[in-house]
């Protein structure tokens, strides 16, 4: 594939244009101004050959995808030109499930707590030697391949782009998904908690037909969203898990008995509930997860 990415500055992007380089695609990129982290990684990978700025001669017939970045303006020269080409135009999130559509997608989403339930996921799933891809909104968070089954996503609920005003999450299409809570965030995309809402509403929709959700029972709004869904999916609620704590240590009540933890925050706890539902729906035993979660930090 030939893919140029407009707005190559943006962490997402950049994650999913090196994980294309990596699989062999030719890739090119733009942007007005690159961190300098981002842009040392850039210049290891052979991503950035002609600085800062825009080019409209990167945009070329022969391109088979354009991805758009978050930030990226109507005026911007290069999707002008790719518009004027009648060259095929993603967000993100669109062609980060072109990419992944044959694959099983599980979607870890909600106002707090995703980037942790989502790394507690990846580190059980590490532990246990199962490989899978990701694409998180971390440094060097994207991995994709062509043998992995699973592909677990860090679900953002800000808009995909200039030319698609949907949610991110909501184009995942999610086979398992989670969601940790709806608390609204002053993120400037919704002015109110009923449209927030309503956006997460259509998130759980979008799960494909005989998936699931697994959600915090414990936040009201949450979970009467998830209930009143009337999408044929299977619904997993959890909440925060008994526990002890003695002398500063917490110990996590199980069926084999009282299991040290090197977390402690309640809010931690509960998010551990969530990751070890969507564990167990990828093939990871209860046993198994608690043994890899005693080592998480």
């Amino acid at each position: 594939m030939r893919v140029h990415f407009i707005g190559l500055g943006e962490i997402n992007l950049f994650n999913l244009a090196a994980a294309l380089h990596k699989k062999g695609e030719t890739v090119t990129g733009s942007d007005e101004v690159f961190d300098e982290s981002l842009k040392t990684m850039m210049e290891q990978q052979g991503l950035l050959s002609d600085g800062e700025g825009w080019f409209s001669n990167k945009i070329h017939a022969q391109l088979d995808a354009v991805v758009v970045g978050l930030k990226v303006k109507k005026d911007n020269p290069e999707l002008i030109k790719a518009q004027e080409l009648g060259l095929t135009i993603f967000s993100y999130p669109e062609f980060l499930y072109e990419q992944t559509q044959y694959k099983t997608r599980v979607v870890i989403a909600g106002s707090q707590g995703k980037s942790i339930i989502a790394s507690m996921i990846l580190h059980v799933l590490e532990y246990n030697d199962v490989d899978v891809d990701y694409a998180l909104s971390t440094p060097n968070g994207v991995y994709l391949t062509k043998q992995n089954d699973f592909i677990v996503i860090e679900g953002q609920d800000n808009l995909s782009s200039v030319i698609d005003s949907t949610p991110q999450f909501q184009l995942y299409h999610p086979n398992i998904a989670l969601l940790s809570d709806v608390g609204l965030t002053d993120n400037g995309n919704y002015s109110n908690i009923e449209s927030y809402i309503e956006q997460y509403g259509l998130f759980v929709d979008s799960i494909v037909k005989g998936g699931s959700i697994t959600y915090n029972d414990e936040d009201t709004e949450l979970k009467k969203l998830v209930e009143s869904s009337e999408n044929p999916i299977r619904k997993f609620p959890y909440i925060t898990p008994e526990y002890q704590e003695d002398n500063g240590e917490v110990f996590l009540d199980t069926p084999d008995g009282e299991m040290p933890l090197e977390i402690s925050e309640a809010t931690d706890l509960r998010n551990m509930a969530g990751a070890k539902w969507i564990c167990q729906q990828m093939g990871v035993d209860e046993v198994e997860f608690y043994e890899a979660m005693a080592t998480f930090k």
